[in-house]
């Protein structure tokens, strides 16, 4: 975590952003992923209509047991609504031993999305992480078709084994995809702290989503919000 916040740190003087030491320690719920260029793209599909009228997403994310099932729906339900610019209505959910499982969530505007959840890999395998859009006129995919897993921008082979290398962010060398999102997400909020009531509503309304979906589960029936 100092690491993350020495980088937020030197972006933030950089811009000349100010900030407070209570500015660094915050822990207001960003959802720190709408940073990653791979949504923002995917968005920025569906909002200039280069994909026309979508209607299916089919979103999965695959972990090792450290990342909690509730944690997982919690940032798919989002993606699903960032992306798409919209409001998830009604879900119904099965999972299997708390562990994994499936939603099929809908939308406001009737989009259907197919939600695949687990966190049953082994710690020595990469994420599955994966969103497809299918539109009426149009796919759009955050990784390359028939990939199962992210491709790295440079494979180094050495006696020690093989290194990987994905650098994403010309200013934000050495850090992990995850890691920028969160600086990204942090830099963004402190030049803007009007949207903190935005980002704590959201947060709220995808709380109760993930609620709906393990009581969608525990039912066995289709949730309405």
């Amino acid at each position: 975590m100092e690491k993350v916040k020495e980088a937020l740190v030197k972006l933030l003087d950089k811009y000349s952003v100010p900030y407070t030491k209570e500015d660094l320690e915050s822990e207001l719920p960003l959802q720190c992923w709408r940073m990653n260029r791979k949504f923002v793209e995917l968005k920025k599909l569906v909002t200039t209509r280069i994909v026309e009228d979508p209607c299916l997403l089919r979103f999965c994310h695959l972990t090792d047991e450290k990342t909690a099932l509730a944690d997982l729906l919690y940032r798919e339900f989002d993606l699903c609504e960032y992306v798409m610019d919209d409001s998830i209505a009604a879900l119904n959910a099965a999972f299997t031993d708390g562990r994994s499982g499936s939603v099929v969530v809908t939308m406001k505007s009737g989009v259907i999305g197919s939600v695949e959840v687990g966190n049953q890999l082994s710690s020595a395998n990469p994420e599955v992480d994966r969103h497809e859009i299918i539109a009426r006129r149009g796919v759009a995919s955050d990784i390359v078709v028939d990939t199962q897993i992210p491709q790295h921008s440079i494979y180094l082979y050495t006696d020690d084994g093989v290194q990987q290398f994905k650098d994403t962010d010309h200013e934000l060398y050495g850090l992990d995809e995850k890691e920028i999102e969160w600086v990204r997400a942090h830099f963004e909020f402190l030049k803007d702290k009007s949207t903190a009531a935005a980002h704590q509503a959201q947060h709220l309304h995808l709380n109760k989503l993930v609620e709906m979906a393990f009581e969608s589960d525990k039912e066995h029936k289709k949730m309405a919000l």
